[in-house]
């Protein structure tokens, strides 16, 4: 019911009497996908704050590490790939009234958007991880998780790095161990973009306060 009512509405706006089952196909591709692209769209940019207040206030582990935003970009790939397919191949179909060209377009557009979202994945990765910051400038350097590090797993840890407090991927030097978020820890290694960190025993600790 709830259906039929958005596919009235739909083609209330477009204009579009009586849709044929691919005009509706269309339509329902071309709203459902816009409505999922904006919404990953949002939690893209808010991940940062959202995994912080969730991973430190109701000890959850959500966060937008990298191997979650590679899967949340390959979901918003999929999901611009159907708004694509749905409203080109709607507005082609209203402008030939030729089904297979309809479908043709809309599928070399959607095509095309995952193409994008490629593009735009690869530019946000280099971005963050900027050129002028070397990762084995934090070796030896003392930081915080921020995103805890479950055993055999990675999470995020802040430290600095040539004067400036950036959030890392990284791995416990002991595998089977696990630090909760706000754990201190020192950096002893870099394997590609991924620190390894290990506790910082008591009197290490004591050494920083002291100081």
């Amino acid at each position: 019911m709830v259906a039929l009512t958005l596919v009235d509405w739909l083609t209330d706006i477009i204009g579009v009497s009586a849709p044929s089952t691919l005009e509706i196909i269309f339509l329902m591709s071309g709203f459902l996908g816009t409505a999922f692209f904006l919404i990953l769209m949002t939690m893209m940019m808010l991940g940062d704050i959202l995994g912080g207040v969730f991973d430190s206030v109701f000890d959850t582990d959500f966060t937008m590490d990298s191997d979650l935003s590679f899967e949340l970009f390959s979901i918003q790939g999929l999901a611009a790939a159907v708004m694509m397919f749905g409203w080109v191949g709607m507005f082609t179909l209203e402008a030939t009234d030729t089904e297979v060209y309809a479908v043709i377009v809309g599928g070399f557009s959607a095509a095309a958007s995952m193409y994008g979202v490629g593009l735009m994945l690869k530019g946000i990765k280099s971005l963050e991880s900027d050129g002028t910051m070397k990762h084995e400038d934090a070796i030896g350097e003392r930081g915080q998780v921020y995103s805890r590090i479950r055993a055999n797993e990675s999470g995020e840890v802040q430290v600095a790095v040539d004067g400036t407090l950036r959030t890392l991927t990284a791995r416990a030097k002991d595998k089977n161990l696990h630090l909760p978020t706000g754990e201190f820890i020192k950096v002893i290694d870099v394997i590609g973009n991924t620190l390894i960190v290990e506790p910082l025993s008591d009197g290490e600790e004591l050494v920083d306060e002291e100081e």
